[in-house]
């Protein structure tokens, strides 16, 4: 059962799961993390934690935005998954300056995956990625951070179409 004085001990446990998402800068990894959320649970023996209710997460230049963002952590205590859900008002959001080029990513879906250890987010339900200049929107994106690349894909047996567009030079 939740409890409320456990509240220190669950955004604590939180500070110290996310400060290693590959895809933040440098600096971003040294930063504190602010999180806000109408509601948390944790399993701290299964590294299991879900903040629900209008959830910000924002470590330096990164912020997620969602309805839910659950986090899993891995056997060695490191943090393995963010996994962040819309609701009917607002898409999930990611938003972080990338450190290959300091350009701003930008990230929306109704189902939102960032693999930490594999450095890969999958957008999944009416997904949209601006990095660069440059615009992807489909059904799924999924995004290799390290290596910059998109793959899109429209929602099978639908007459949606991926879209892209580029901009030469960025």
């Amino acid at each position: 059962m939740w409890k409320p004085k456990l509240l220190p001990n669950l955004m604590l446990a939180s500070l110290l799961t996310v400060t290693s998402a590959a895809m933040a800068l440098d600096s971003d990894r040294k930063q504190p993390i602010s999180l806000e959320a109408d509601s948390a649970v944790m399993d701290e023996a299964k590294g299991h934690y879900v903040y629900s209710g209008n959830v910000v997460v924002i470590q330096g230049t990164m912020t997620i935005s969602a309805s839910s963002v659950e986090i899993l952590m891995n056997a060695d205590g490191d943090i393995d998954s963010f996994h962040a859900v819309g609701n009917d008002a607002a898409q999930a959001h990611l938003e972080q300056i990338t450190e290959s080029d300091k350009s701003q990513l930008d990230a929306w879906a109704d189902d939102l995956v960032y693999k930490v250890i594999a450095d890969v987010i999958t957008l999944t339900g009416n997904a949209a990625l601006h990095q660069h200049g440059n615009q992807f929107s489909g059904d799924t994106i999924n995004y290799s951070v390290a290596d910059e690349k998109v793959k899109a894909s429209a929602k099978p047996n639908t007459k949606q179409r991926v879209k892209m567009i580029f901009n030469p030079g960025s």
